[in-house]
């Protein structure tokens, strides 16, 4: 004869299998909402010089967000010269985060593994 504890946990794997069975055909949409991309996205496709990043200079309006898609095989960043905005190390083939521009006027930024790399924002109020 089985013991009872093991009639106890055969019962208990099947309740919590069947909870699992049908947590996973619930027809109801994920609660965590995916980030949007940005409004405006600036490619990286040199490894040096101003040509650097995409449309130099490029230009958005205030309030409006920009990414960074990496396109090469190294890493970078798009950091805003003299402080402000920094996309952090965007790896090969991935995206910065969208960052949201409220400052006017023509915004300097460099990579800060290739201080060559240059770019510039030209923001609209």
């Amino acid at each position: 004869m089985k013991s009872p504890q093991r009639w106890i946990l055969v019962g208990t794997l099947l309740v919590l299998g069947a909870f699992a069975i049908h947590g996973c055909g619930d027809d109801e949409k994920n609660p965590v909402t995916p980030p949007t991309g940005a409004d405006v996205t600036i490619d990286i496709v040199a490894d040096m010089g101003s040509t650097a990043y995409g449309a130099a200079p490029t230009t958005i309006t205030s309030g409006q967000t920009v990414s960074w898609r990496n396109t090469r095989g190294t890493n970078h960043t798009a950091t805003q010269t003299g402080g402000g905005f920094n996309t952090g190390t965007i790896a090969p083939g991935a995206t910065s985060i969208p960052i949201a521009i409220s400052t006017t006027g023509d915004l300097a930024y460099e990579c800060n593994f290739h201080p060559t790399m240059t770019g510039t924002l030209h923001v609209d109020p």
